[in-house]
């Protein structure tokens, strides 16, 4: 067993001083340099959160975060101010300086980021943040779909019976029962005559499917996959998961079409930061059967056997949550083990959970909270408070 206690670090030239309890425990010195802008976003959220006010703190976007209490909605900055917004009941992220939302009487809106709804709707049912480049769209009362740019115009009128979004220049919409797309000015791009169209991937890449199969095609309709496969799922790592209609297994596709992994798995998951979880099956009874979970990389090959009862995906701090017959820990891509030391605390009893946007939390026997860091240090709830107000003083 591997288990990494850090004494001192150097990063970006800066010393960076961990204190170690006897009991394992190591903790972070104030205004430490060692973590990223998205972290430290995230130490923020986690303060916040660890304060008690709040049951749920969304992620700083333009530099505010959504906070729902007691049935109210608010705003929080970056350095723990908040406003409540006794009009709205429901808020989503920020982009572009605004939140698409709900009011307390029922009617979409949009509202800024000192908390002033700048437009309702009383004619839609929904609307939604907005996109990279500024559209979202809107669901009418009329039961449709429609596109609305930044100033909220509506560009595309509500006429549409279903959307998979709005991206990257194409509206992807069903009408009559077929699926297509259609550009801002409501120009065919793609004809209608899909059974399904997913969202379009960074490549440009769209999950189709109709009377044949599933494949992909490219924005402007040509197909790029032959749609002729099963329980297909976009691509990750230039792969992308078949089901094989034989053996009903699981494989793995390139991005032309071509089988790189055969269906041997009972499942496989999404590439995530290089490495996809598979799921194979082990028939030991006939009423006693178990699925274990291993790691491949984009290969094929085997990188962690499959043996665990419960595995995450892998973080992009290169830690797994996964568990075995005894107990749950943490891996890294070597599969060296990692258990967390609280404060008084025995490893084996404390509840662990997945790595996200930098922090795995972690409870202790006794209730207390902890979070550890991308260098396995633990932070407590003081420590959390004491860097979101040295990154982001008031």
């Amino acid at each position: 067993m591997k288990i990494n206690k850090l004494l001192s670090l150097i990063f970006f030239g800066s010393l960076i001083s961990l204190t170690a309890c006897n009991n394992g425990t190591t903790k972070i010195a104030v205004a430490d340099s060692s973590y990223t802008n998205e972290e430290k976003l995230e130490i923020a959220r986690l303060a916040a959160a660890e304060e008690g006010k709040y049951d749920q703190v969304s992620d700083f976007k333009n530099g505010r975060a959504v906070v729902i209490f007691s049935d109210s909605v608010g705003i929080l900055s970056i350095n723990g101010d908040i406003t409540v917004l006794p009009e709205v009941k429901e808020l989503q992220n920020f982009y572009f300086g605004m939140a698409a939302g709900v009011t307390r009487k029922g009617e979409p809106c949009f509202v800024d980021t000192i908390g002033k709804i700048i437009k309702t709707f009383p004619d839609y049912q929904s609307v939604n943040s907005f996109s990279v480049d500024g559209y979202t769209n809107f669901f009418h009362k009329n039961g449709k779909f429609g596109l609305m740019d930044r100033n909220f115009k509506e560009i595309i009128p509500a006429k549409y019976n279903q959307t998979s979004w709005w991206e990257d220049g194409l509206f992807i919409v069903e009408k009559d029962g077929k699926w297509g797309a259609v550009d801002k000015d409501d120009k065919t791009i793609i004809p209608f005559e899909y059974t399904n169209l997913g969202m379009m991937d960074e490549k440009g890449r769209i999950l189709a499917r109709n009377i044949s199969g599933q494949g992909f095609i490219d924005k402007t309709g040509k197909v790029i996959v032959p749609l002729q496969f099963s329980n297909l799922s976009n691509f990750s790592k230039n792969l992308a998961r078949f089901q094989d209609k034989e053996s009903s297994n699981y494989g793995l596709i390139n991005s032309t079409g071509t089988i790189t992994v055969k269906p041997i798995y009972f499942g496989i998951d999404e590439f995530k930061n290089d490495l996809a979880k598979v799921y194979v099956y082990l028939p030991i009874h006939h009423d006693n059967n178990v699925t274990v979970r291993g790691y491949i990389d984009s290969t094929g090959k085997e990188v962690i056997k499959a043996k665990y009862l419960e595995a995450s995906d892998f973080s992009k701090e290169g830690f797994a949550l996964v568990s075995d017959s005894t107990k749950t820990f943490y891996i890294d891509k070597h599969e060296n083990i990692i258990l967390p030391y609280l404060p008084n605390n025995n490893p084996e009893t404390v509840e662990l959970s997945e790595f996200e946007n930098g922090f795995a939390k972690i409870k202790s026997v006794n209730g207390a909270t902890y979070h550890m860091d991308r260098y396995q240090r633990i932070l407590t709830s003081s420590d959390l408070k004491k860097l979101r107000n040295e990154y982001f003083r008031k």
